[in-house]
């Protein structure tokens, strides 16, 4: 069956995209678990221990390269058998003020600190290409199953003020499973809620840009300036946690621009709050 969207209606509404599975909250739900099944599974065969997580080139193939490439092959497989990849990848609009962009480059900033403060005389090439692969594997994989399915399916009911809610709360829910790798229990809730505010960046980068795949590149360009430089040997640096109050400036100032506007799954404002036709929601000063 088609997956191409068909054209606007006489009133200039959108009209449904053609899907093998029709969106629905507990559709997305279906590539969410589908992918932590695996991810998971792929941590408890290999016996993860989560505070060593790709400090060797054998953990970094085992423990973040393969689980998250393993269940990128998953989401594959659904999404295309469910019909969702374009409007998983593709707002048809835009939304959010102009100058939020500078969340954008201040991530990529302080990224760029991060990674040039690894010891690169610890740093082998097989490290190196399985840190990379792992990064491609992690923004590919939690971006898709939080930000891009199950986007469409919670639009399929919500406004995008819930879409954001809903979308960060299960971002950062899939993170509570690392205490029972190691992680301890103070460091889990503290990751929760720095998942949490994360992921509603990433949402906002999505409306703001109409697209998910920078928020790929972006998730996978900064995870990896978390693990690489702590594989070298390097200690943590404060530099990334300056990211935060930026992070939710940016997303208060986009959500609250539409977010009682209901979208379609494909990103197109269907009514506005007062329940009229929703109007073009590009980025504006």
């Amino acid at each position: 069956m088609s997956t191409e969207p068909e054209a606007g209606d006489a009133t200039g509404a959108p009209t449904p995209h053609h899907y093998r599975v029709k969106p629905s909250f507990l559709a997305g739900l279906v590539v969410y678990a589908a992918y932590l099944a695996v991810f998971y599974t792929t941590w408890a065969v290999n016996d993860v221990d989560y505070d060593n997580i790709g400090k060797t080139v054998e953990s970094a193939k085992l423990h973040y390269a393969f689980p998250t490439l393993f269940g990128g092959i998953t989401i594959v497989i659904l999404v295309t058998a469910f019909g969702w990849w374009k409007p998983s990848l593709f707002d048809k609009e835009r939304s959010g003020p102009r100058w939020a962009w500078i969340g954008v480059v201040l991530m990529i900033l302080f990224a760029v600190v991060a990674y040039l403060k690894t010891d690169l005389d610890n740093v082998t090439g097989e490290l190196l290409l399985w840190s990379v692969l792992g990064a491609i594997g992690v923004g590919f994989g939690e971006e898709m199953i939080t930000r891009g399915s199950m986007v469409v399916g919670l639009r399929s009911k919500h406004d995008e003020h819930k879409v954001w809610l809903y979308s960060s709360l299960l971002f950062a829910a899939l993170h509570a499973p690392n205490a029972f790798f190691g992680e301890n229990v103070a460091g889990m809730l503290g990751q929760l809620v720095s998942t949490f505010i994360i992921g509603g960046f990433f949402f906002a980068i999505r409306r703001l840009s109409g697209t998910l795949i920078l928020c790929m590149f972006l998730h996978g360009f900064w995870d990896s300036s978390v693990f690489l430089p702590r594989a070298s040997g390097v200690t943590a640096s404060f530099v990334p946690f300056l990211l935060y109050p930026v992070a939710i400036v940016v997303t208060w100032a986009v959500v609250r621009r539409n977010g009682r506007t209901q979208m379609s799954p494909e990103g197109a404002a269907i009514a506005s709050p007062a329940g009229g036709p929703g109007g073009s929601a590009a980025a504006a000063p």
